[in-house]
């Protein structure tokens, strides 16, 4: 009994040594992380410190503050990309060895700032609300490699302007990044693909359910630099391909394309393809709930049924992104909005009549 008593405490007490040289080596890999921050950039936070001994090591920062000057900037001085958050978090564990798990916790902010001496347009914010973003970001930092992230709530606040959707509100989002410094001309430098399950556009009173996007940047990482960051001018757009974007409105099934091809940070410009399918239940709908007169849902129809003739069921439209502004065909997609509260209050009326009538 002795002898299996001390053969377990010597057990016990390795494996209690592994532990702690495993967390203490990890605690001084996510320090020196920390402190390796890529070129140009500079973090700051009001405390530090290592928790999660002897389990995991996890490095907790609060109120934490990057700020990075991109090197290849024109003038340097005169931007620069500023991150914060209320608190960040970084941790390994053993049972997780090739990955870092990273919290981003609310509130959070990201900024441009431009030299206003040199003539140029104000601070851009944009302020981020919610549940914490979770990233899964590989061990050691590669040329190469992707990256997990997901979050189950998120209000995204826009500056005036800078939207014309308004604020907007995420739910259970989840997603893959990619990234090659060392992409060819026929390579993407990242790209990225997201699925939500609701994306709630607050100013429209309306939702989008069940999104998908994938995005990809081409080219090599030092075009995309000198397009971001040209020899002369303000902050830019790189291109960016808009492999995918699905969701579903109500009754209808979207489905858009495109690219955007450059334009300056809150002025893009690009050109898309939005396909709309199963539009005709759709039309009925508006027209049994009123929103639509049957005049008017029958002229609809008559007029939709001739654009898409050759693909019935099937309605493409061209979208074009002109200085920030997105346009069906000359008309903005702004214009829109009193469509989309119309059809949302029809159909919030239309339930509440449902209720009303099952509840007599």
């Amino acid at each position: 009994m002795k002898k299996a008593f001390l053969s377990f405490a010597v057990g016990a007490g390795g494996c209690f040594l592994v532990l702690s040289g495993y967390w203490w080596a990890s605690a001084q890999y996510l320090q020196k992380q920390a402190d390796n921050m890529p070129s140009g950039c500079q973090a700051h936070y009001t405390s530090r410190a290592v928790n999660g001994w002897p389990w995991y090591a996890q490095l907790d920062t609060q109120n934490t503050r990057m700020v990075c000057t991109p090197l290849l900037a024109a003038r340097s001085s005169a931007f620069q990309i500023i991150y914060a958050a209320a608190r960040v978090t970084a941790d390994t564990a053993f049972w997780r060895p090739f990955s870092i798990h990273v919290r981003l916790i609310s509130p959070m902010v990201m900024e441009t700032l431009h030299d206003e001496q040199e003539g140029e347009d104000a601070p851009v914010m944009l302020r981020m609300e919610g549940d914490p973003i979770e990233l899964d970001l590989p061990l050691s930092r590669k040329a190469a490699g992707h990256a997990v992230f997901q979050v189950s709530f998120l209000h995204v606040l826009f500056p005036a302007g800078a939207s014309q959707m308004g604020d907007m509100v995420l739910q259970n989002v989840r997603g893959k990044a990619f990234w090659n410094m060392q992409a060819t001309q026929e390579q993407s430098t990242a790209a990225i693909f997201v699925k939500a399950q609701r994306w709630g556009i607050t100013d429209w009173q309306t939702a989008l359910e069940h999104v998908q996007a994938a995005v990809a940047i081409p080219g090599p990482a030092t075009n995309v630099r000198e397009s971001v960051f040209p020899s002369n001018g303000a902050a830019a757009w790189p291109d960016v391909l808009v492999q995918r974007f699905t969701a579903r409105w109500r009754d209808l099934n979207l489905n858009m394309t495109g690219q955007v091809r450059g334009g300056e940070l809150l002025r893009p410009t690009g050109d898309f393809w939005l396909s709309v399918a199963n539009w005709q239940p759709f039309l009925e709908n508006l027209r049994r709930e009123g929103t639509l007169s049957a005049q008017e849902a029958s002229g609809m129809a008559t007029m939709l049924a001739r654009i898409t003739r050759e693909q019935p069921g099937n309605l493409q439209m061209p979208l074009m992104l002109r200085n920030g502004t997105m346009q069906l065909g000359t008309l903005p997609v702004s214009a829109l909005q009193p469509v989309f509260q119309a059809a949302r209050h029809a159909a919030q009326e239309a339930g509440a009549q449902t209720g009303h009538a099952s509840a007599n």
